[in-house]
């Protein structure tokens, strides 16, 4: 259980080092309407490095806090493919194709993952496995009615949605944290 609390801050901080390192490479330039936060990683290796620390810490968050029973197993399978897409991002920068490829895959499948964990957390913390899946259907309805407006009307950038993805991961991780702690 020491280890798994851990792994639960080391995933929080993790996200709070993208943070850190958003804030650190803010140019007065930047444009938030239209810029992604990919755009940071073009002038800071810091945050492709909190990426990279990311995607470690959420895999090791997955392999030590989800077991393998009942649907556990789904959720852990989608958990480390975003895992390893959140470190691909921070390997291959935005001057990559793929980058672009990671990154919509990632904005996909976690919420997917963190649905499917929440079924699984109903189990043994009714509360928080419904904060789960609520959190999942925020982002999953952010990012089609993000795509759907950023395509067919205004063309905006991902900077916004993207920041505000990783503000409700930070915020459902504090309570996840907080209320795994008193549980078990």
């Amino acid at each position: 259980m020491n280890l798994y609390r851990k792994n639960n801050k080391l995933l929080l901080l993790s996200f709070l080092l993208i943070i850190i390192s958003v804030w650190s490479s803010y140019q007065s330039g930047f444009n938030w309407i239209k810029g992604s936060l990919s755009d940071f990683g073009l002038v800071n290796d810091f945050f492709n490095l909190s990426l990279i620390i990311s995607g470690i810490a959420l895999g090791i968050f997955t392999l030590t806090a989800i077991k393998r029973e009942d649907i556990g197993w789904v959720c852990r399978l989608f958990l480390l493919f975003s895992s390893s897409l959140l470190t691909l991002i921070g390997i291959f920068t935005k001057q990559y194709f793929i980058h672009f490829i990671f990154a919509i895959l990632l904005f996909a499948v976690f919420p997917m993952g963190m649905f499917i964990l929440g079924d699984h957390l109903k189990n043994h913390n009714r509360r928080l496995g419904m904060l789960t899946k609520i959190v999942a259907v925020f982002l999953i309805g952010l990012w089609l009615v993000f795509f759907l407006i950023w395509r067919f009307i205004f063309q905006f950038g991902l900077a916004i949605p993207e920041i505000i993805t990783l503000v409700t991961w930070i915020l459902w991780a504090i309570i996840f944290i907080k209320d795994y702690k008193s549980s078990n």
